[in-house]
């Protein structure tokens, strides 16, 4: 897939900007996805009494 971003006939001010916007999404479901997994599993004692 990305090699046929990097071989596509578009400019190559418009394949950084993909490739800038792929990066920065896949940070972004990166932090999401430890975000989540920190408030999922999660170990509270104060809250079991």
């Amino acid at each position: 897939m990305l090699l046929q971003i990097f071989s596509s006939p578009i400019a190559s001010g418009a394949q950084l900007f993909l490739l800038i916007v792929c990066i920065l999404i896949g940070l972004g479901a990166g932090l999401s996805a430890m975000d989540f997994r920190k408030e999922v599993f999660k170990d509270n004692p104060k809250d079991e009494k």
